[in-house]
């Protein structure tokens, strides 16, 4: 029969034996004569993949039979492909299905040749993002981009990185070498690429070079302006620095307070002199010692002529000498006599102890502290000293007063003063019967509600004492009874 393709008139000729069919084409114009086999295997699998398609397997089956040759070679027919080759100008005759497979290898094709492509990009792209890395030139205010390893330097980002971008450098110190083009040496400096700064100085030797002016600015103004006398300084550094030594302090001392008697730094570190060194007369000493102290506060209020010599001299000596009794006793008696912080106070004190339990200075003043913690004492708080709950036992326990216990103290060394309340949680103590309201409403903000909601009375369950109570929802009020 006539066919036609490609704008060209081709006759195709079909021929069929018990193994296979053979297709042949003639193109009358320009006698090309073209031909292509197809075997029975080929052609019952052609038929199998098509009973999706068209009509079902049995039908096409059908067609093998040689009763229905004719509707087969018309199934062929329909199905034979003439066409340019695309690797040249020739003309080519296949199947059907055998034009769908080369369309189907060339999209394989191209497609794992997209996928090597995109994988050659992206190994590229990481190669690239972990050679360069983001830098901010001060001077321009913008950010460049650096190699790692060649230490060049560019305005434009990086083509491999196309549409993304690196991220913006870590704020920190890094430690850098350039070479000397003139003598051939390296020399080691530090940057911060996420600020634009460089330094010859590391951190640690910045650090070290700031502290040592910070401390020597504020040693130079310790005295302020009415005091002329650098030996205050070595004086301070006598009793309350790392080298406690309280005879060579005490003259010196005298002899400033003699020129600045109202000097707030002088007053203040004398004050803490007297008690730490236990000056003789013993029933005068604490008094003295108030007094200057309590003028120190009337001239300097905000402590502000005495924040220095505490960071440099109390703190300091702490943090160098961390074992010595007499530095943290200095170090309990700035948080009691300047801070006002007498539960930190009465920590530093058991810590000295700890130490050295038979240190007369650190018993002394302890013992004198705890005393002047009771009421009418100059240190009276809210409660008996940690010391004293330790020696105590409990005296009454209500479940209205929930973690607060009424303890006696049997040894307490005043009169009338062997009761007191203590809350086994927050270690607080106190003198006064603890205020029922206050303690019900702390207990509602940490307890769950666990029955009653459709009632006036809401039980809750308090998981830290592991009790229940009740509150009237109308009325406000609390109870520890069961309703």
């Amino acid at each position: 029969r006539v066919v036609r393709a490609v704008g060209q008139l081709f006759i195709l000729s079909t021929f069929r034996s018990p193994h296979d069919f053979v297709f042949s084409t003639y193109q009358p114009s320009t006698r090309l004569q073209m031909r292509t086999m197809l075997s029975m295997k080929e052609l019952r699998e052609w038929l199998h993949e098509t009973q999706q398609t068209t009509q079902p397997a049995e039908d096409n089956l059908r067609l093998l039979d040689l009763k229905n040759q004719s509707d087969l070679t018309e199934w062929l027919v329909k199905r034979v492909v003439i066409r340019k080759n695309p690797e040249g100008e020739s003309m080519q005759l296949l199947l059907q299905f055998q034009a769908e497979e080369e369309r189907v290898i060339k999209l394989i094709t191209k497609v794992q040749a997209q996928w090597r492509r995109l994988k050659s990009l992206r190994g590229a792209k990481e190669k690239t993002i972990g050679r360069y890395e983001k830098i901010f030139v001060r001077e321009n205010n913008v950010f460049a981009y650096r190699d790692v390893l060649t230490d060049a330097r560019q305005w434009e980002k990086p083509k491999l990185l196309g549409e993304g971008d690196l991220g913006d450098p870590v704020d920190e110190w890094r430690r850098e070498e350039t070479l000397d083009p003139t003598t051939g040496q390296k020399h080691e400096y530090y940057a911060n690429y996420a600020t634009g700064q460089s330094s010859w100085l590391s951190e640690e030797g910045a650090a070290r070079l700031v502290q040592r002016r910070y401390r020597s600015k504020h040693e130079s103004d310790l005295l302020g302006q009415k005091i002329q006398l650098p030996d205050i300084v070595k004086a301070m550094k006598f009793i309350h620095g790392t080298r406690v030594n309280f005879s060579e302090a005490k003259p010196v001392y005298e002899k400033a307070l003699e020129q600045s008697p109202n000097h707030p730094l002088i007053c203040r570190a004398y004050g803490i002199f007297l008690l730490a060194s236990r000056q003789t007369p013993l029933a005068t000493t604490f008094q003295t010692a108030c007094r200057l102290l309590h003028e120190a506060n009337v001239v300097d209020p905000t402590q502000a002529k005495f924040q220095s010599a505490s960071e440099i001299y109390f703190r300091w000596a702490v943090l160098v000498d961390a074992k010595n009794p007499l530095a943290l006793l200095n170090y309990a008696l700035l948080h009691q006599c300047i801070y006002k912080k007498y539960d930190h106070a009465e920590k530093i004190y058991r810590a000295a102890l700890a130490l050295d339990p038979t240190n007369t200075f650190v018993v002394e003043n302890y013992r004198l502290f705890c005393d002047e913690r009771y009421p009418g004492g100059a240190y009276a708080s809210l409660g008996p000293p940690f010391s004293a709950v330790r020696r105590s036992r409990v005296l009454e326990e209500r479940q209205e007063w929930a973690e607060w216990s009424k303890m006696i103290d049997p040894d307490c060394p005043k009169a009338g003063m062997e009761e007191y309340f203590y809350n086994r949680f927050s270690k607080q103590t106190m003198w006064r019967v603890p205020n029922i309201q206050e303690i019900y409403e702390t207990r509602m903000k940490r307890s769950k509600c666990v029955r009653g909601k459709t009632s006036n009375w809401v039980e809750y369950f308090d998981t830290r004492t592991q009790t229940s109570f009740f509150y009237d929802v109308y009325t406000k009020q609390y109870t520890c009874a069961n309703k």
